[in-house]
């Protein structure tokens, strides 16, 4: 009975339940998704398009539609979120669209968008008349179009002048149609130029500037064009263009403007070996051709003897060429003016025809100097005995062995001759270069190897360039004792075998006139055999007497040299001394008490002090 009531409750307990979910069956309404055509926002917004991957995907777009597919779709993008303008970007069957680097920079750049500038592109799809949602990229596009010159024009013609080398002759300008002023990299160009018709195959830069233009002096484009194939005086046609240089984080993006072709006329630079004056101001060689005084170049400077005179006008030219006669160049006072040299107060101008030089002061004997690389015409005492631009150079190096790495024993090679620097020097296979100061030691100005080497010298065999820090002289040779000849008018660098230079080895200064000797011979001062025939060193003189000894060793029972003696040999003797008139006639100075350059030429037959 138990079971039989168990049974039954079980089968009320499933009818109520299945009337129960009829019921609810009746009441409840399923709702489906309505369909859609959505563009699915990317996962990367930004996109930089790398000009080193041209075929690279620049992005890929995907979208689900539910409406309108299968169909034919339209991508296309915009600067602005209306769509004020839409450009088309391809049309696909498929529900993903991409385009390559190359592709879509392109696509910008005929958009107008700037390049290395982030830029907002938005970007549709189109099914029909059916639109897609928007998504917003951030892009950043290379640059594509070229620098465009805007001046100087193609053809122009620029004849180079040296009156001011500093002076601006042309000035390079051009646009830049991808640049603003709010890109995100650097950017900068280069200036270059090749021969004329040559496609640039060999170029030159002229400068690099961020600007947008770049000027050129009279001067620097003169060098180029001597250094490339221009002759001074005749018209030759380069092509310039524009390099520019973009530093993106895919590596430097050049681009080159079309070219322009220029033709320059470049001035000549070559120093002529020898200055000529001609004219009445110069008394020895007056308006003619028979001795015209000649003023001889030793590196950048033209110097020599002259006498000059106020009288019958005082005027003169430099001529550069003898042969020529009157067809050879010349140079008048305008010359030197226009080139802003400062020109000695006893020269002005003649304000004749030809502009020439004109002497004003008290006639007599000058030695004249044109600086051509400091600008300055100097006039000064004339100078008796050996014309070099110094003295005596000093050499210093391991090279030179009795010199050393220091300045306690410098080797001295004397001025000889005109621009002509001899002496003998111990030399061994090291490195070693010449100084013009021994007083100033490292202050020194200093000649080293590619010194000489740039000038046009022509330098002996047995040395060459060091190629150390300093580029000095290194002595390849066997190492010995040689007589080295600097020749600065003819360029020459020789060595030859020793040379017995002197009668003596020095002659010894007495007497209270050098001070540091005085009458006596505990201290008597050393003047070295320098050169063929030449005693030179440095002896301080004060306002007394002194005599010149041969042998330090029998001291008063020496041979000596008074002033009678030079006298009576025909030296030439330095205005700063006299004949003492004491009883021995000894040497007397007479000029400004100090340190001087004594030099005694005894080939020449000169006595100098400077």
């Amino acid at each position: 009975m138990k079971i039989y009531f168990k049974k039954l409750s079980y089968l009320l307990l499933s009818l109520t339940l299945l009337l129960g979910a009829c019921d609810a069956e009746e009441s409840l309404t399923i709702t489906s998704p309505e369909p859609e055509f959505v563009l699915n926002t990317p996962g990367i917004s930004t996109i930089f398009l790398n000009f080193e991957v041209p075929n690279n995907p620049a992005f890929t777009i995907n979208w689900v539609d539910e409406i309108n597919a299968p169909a034919t779709y339209s991508v296309e993008m915009a600067t602005d979120a209306e769509f004020t303008t839409a450009i088309p970007l391809g049309s696909t069957e498929k529900n993903n669209f991409s385009m390559t680097v190359s592709e879509f920079n392109q696509t910008l750049d005929n958009a107008g968008v700037k390049s290395f500038t982030e830029t907002a592109v938005y970007m549709r799809v189109s099914a029909g008349a059916a639109l897609s949602n928007v998504v917003l990229f951030q892009v950043s596009k290379f640059a594509v179009q070229v620098p465009v010159i805007t001046g100087p024009d193609s053809g122009e013609s620029f004849v180079l002048s040296d009156v001011d080398p500093e002076l601006v002759i042309a000035t390079v300008t051009w646009e830049d149609p991808e640049i603003t002023t709010t890109s995100t990299v650097d950017v900068t160009y280069q200036l270059e130029v090749s021969e004329a018709g040559t496609n640039f195959v060999d170029v030159f830069s002229l400068g690099e500037t961020a600007e947008n233009s770049i000027s050129l002096s009279h001067g620097e484009l003169n060098t180029f064009v001597l250094e490339n194939g221009g002759v001074a005086g005749t018209a030759i046609n380069f092509d310039f263009r524009i390099k520019a240089i973009a530093k993106t984080a895919a590596g430097d993006l050049f681009r080159s403007s079309e070219g322009i072709t220029l033709s320059i006329t470049p001035y000549d630079v070559a120093l002529p070996p020898t200055l000529f004056v001609v004219g009445a101001g110069a008394v020895d060689a007056g308006w003619g051709w028979d001795s015209p005084v000649e003023l001889v170049l030793q590196g950048k400077i033209y110097s020599g003897n002259i006498n000059l005179s106020p009288d019958n006008g005082g005027n003169f030219r430099l001529f550069t060429d003898k042969t020529l006669t009157w067809g050879s160049p010349s140079y008048n006072f305008t010359y030197y003016e226009e080139r802003g040299y400062t020109i000695d107060s006893n020269f002005v101008n003649a304000n004749d025809g030809d502009f020439n030089f004109q002497f004003i002061g008290a006639a007599g004997a000058f030695f004249m100097e044109i600086d051509t690389q400091n600008e300055t015409i100097t006039l000064s005492p004339a100078i008796v005995g050996p014309n070099c631009n110094f003295d005596q150079l000093w050499v210093v190096g391991g090279g030179a062995v009795d010199a050393g790495w220091g300045w306690s024993s410098p080797v001295e090679i004397a001025c000889t001759g005109t621009g002509v620097y001899q002496g003998n020097i111990n030399l061994t296979n090291d490195a070693f270069r010449f100084f013009s100061d021994r007083s100033l030691e490292w202050g020194s100005p200093s000649f080293n190897y590619p010194y000489y080497a740039d000038a046009g010298y022509t330098i002996d065999a047995n040395f060459e360039d060091a190629l150390d820090g300093d580029n000095n002289f290194k002595f390849n040779g066997t190492p010995g004792i040689y007589f080295l000849s600097i020749d600065d008018v003819n360029k020459t660098i020789t060595l030859g075998p020793e040379q017995s230079q002197c009668e003596l080895d020095q002659l010894w200064l007495v007497g209270a006139g050098v001070p540091d000797a005085g009458w006596g011979w505990g201290s008597p001062v050393a003047l070295p055999c320098t050169g063929a025939g030449i005693y030179s060193g440095q002896v301080t003189f004060a306002n007394d007497a002194f005599r010149f000894f041969t042998d330090r060793t029998l001291e008063w029972a020496s041979p000596g040299y008074n002033f009678p003696y030079f006298v009576n040999e025909g030296y030439a003797i330095d205005a700063n001394f006299e004949d003492a008139l004491d009883g021995d006639n000894n040497m007397k100075f007479i000029g400004t008490s100090g340190t001087y350059t004594l030099t005694i030429d005894s080939a020449n037959k000169t006595i100098t002090i400077n």
